[in-house]
């Protein structure tokens, strides 16, 4: 599809309209709907190794407790890696041949990673190398999903309507991580109450998911917008003069400071997706449930941090558009130090103390995520996003592999509860970053950040 002037402005009024939502020229509700749709499913379906997880570990595989902790770092680690390899690849080949390709190619590997999960057996190094080799297909659907959900919700809608665009997205997203969750930690004790063995139960929950996974691509290629925003499909760039824009566009500190962003604002999520539902559950046994009853209890808990993510989302997308892009930072990634640092006063995690402390987790991953993504979105160039946005997922990716080291050794060495910990400091350092530059900017550049709507 060539590019007409109207849709190369990133600020056009002809667009579809949808509710507050402005489109650029050419974008349909096919393709907005598809995004929302898959959205639903998306992060839930990501999340979902690490929701299984501790079902796998106690039940399927009957790792140690004083082992399991190591164990999801490493994973964490191995997924990180390929993460890392692959997200600025996955951004510029998306800007080469368009999105549609790489997010379904994304989906099918995460399928494959979940029909061999649950196929693991033997000894701890046995499983461990089993493990290692299967996630290598969970990783890279990963890479690929991260990265296209970041880019084509930048790619849509026009610049004064980002953030809410972005927000949308999320709340998407939200309300799947807030719905599938129970249903998924959930079907093994289905499938246990229809009489199947718990290692036979365990296999068709993944597989369940696999079968989702294959559903989702087949969605994307058929609903999302072809071609590459801001030039026409057939001329392509090359591949590494898209990188570098990635590279060189870190030259402005605000971009720079979202790939720090990045950096916090992901691992926030894959602490909540790994390490949760693992310390739930063991303390869930330690007090007498069973593993598939105390998973049931876990993802209670963690649909109660997505459901107060909702609302925060909302919040979140209208506030950005109206203030500086850094102070939002600064605001969501101080309420997510308050949700984690709750965490480390809870005598029981599975007391009713705990829907409080969730509450406030929840709303800061929201608020650091959708104010990170919006940084990164408003100062991304137009031509070449999806290599930016690459390399902001690559930043984020070395925050998941660090939370997996650093919190895996906390959860085994120290208490269950470090890697929360460990967040929230992080996200106390951010905050400050956040403060700093805004100072900075005030006093060398006064009037450009007076007069320029950020």
């Amino acid at each position: 599809m060539s590019a007409t002037p109207a849709a190369a402005s990133p600020d056009n009024e002809t667009g579809l309209r949808i509710g507050p939502l402005r489109m650029r020229e050419g974008v349909t509700y096919k393709h907005v709907y598809s995004l929302f749709f898959v959205s639903f499913f998306g992060i839930a379906m990501m999340n979902s190794v690490g929701i299984m997880q501790a079902y796998l570990f106690n039940e399927m595989l009957k790792i140690p407790a004083n082992q399991q902790g190591v164990l999801t770092g490493t994973l964490l680690v191995v997924q990180e890696l390929v993460v890392i390899a692959l997200v600025g690849v996955a951004g510029a080949v998306s800007d080469r041949t368009g999105r549609p390709p790489v997010f379904a190619t994304g989906f099918i590997l995460l399928a494959i990673g979940y029909c061999l999960y649950p196929l693991a057996t033997g000894d701890i190094d046995a499983v461990t190398i089993e493990l290692v080799l299967f996630r290598l297909f969970i990783a890279s659907g990963v890479a690929c999903i991260n990265v296209m959900l970041s880019t084509i919700a930048n790619d849509y809608p026009v610049d004064r309507t980002r953030a809410k665009m972005i927000a949308a997205v999320f709340i998407f997203n939200g309300i799947g991580i807030a719905s599938l969750p129970r249903l998924i930690g959930g079907l093994p004790q289905r499938f246990i109450d229809m009489g199947y063995d718990s290692i036979t139960a365990g296999r068709f929950a993944y597989w369940c998911l696999a079968g989702t996974c294959v559903m989702l691509a087949m969605v994307l290629l058929w609903g999302l917008k072809r071609g590459v925003p801001g030039k026409p499909a057939e001329k392509r760039e090359p591949m590494l003069a898209t990188l570098k824009v990635g590279f060189a566009a870190g030259r402005n500190p605000r971009v720079a400071l979202g790939y720090v962003a990045a950096f916090v604002s992901r691992a926030d999520l894959a602490v909540v997706s790994q390490f949760l539902t693992l310390w739930l559950v063991r303390e869930g046994m330690a007090q007498g449930m069973t593993v598939a009853e105390a998973t049931i209890k876990a993802t209670t808990f963690y649909i109660v941090i997505q459901a107060f993510a909702l609302p925060w989302a909302v919040i979140f997308g209208i506030v950005l558009d109206k203030i500086d892009r850094l102070k939002g930072l600064a605001l969501g990634m101080g309420v997510a130090f308050v949700g984690y640092a709750s965490l480390g006063f809870l005598e029981n995690p599975l007391s009713w103390e705990m829907y409080i402390a969730a509450a406030f987790v929840g709303a800061g991953e929201m608020g650091a995520n959708i104010s990170a993504t919006s940084l990164i979105g408003k100062e991304a160039p137009d031509r070449g996003r999806g290599a930016v946005l690459g390399l902001f997922s690559l930043f984020g990716a070395f925050g998941i592999m660090v939370v997996g080291l650093v919190g895996g050794w906390l959860f085994d060495n120290w208490r269950p509860v470090g890697p929360f910990l460990y967040m929230a400091g992080s996200n106390a350092v951010l905050v400050v970053a956040a403060l700093v530059m805004l100072a900075w900017y005030a006093r060398r550049q006064p009037q450009q950040t007076t007069a320029t709507p950020q």
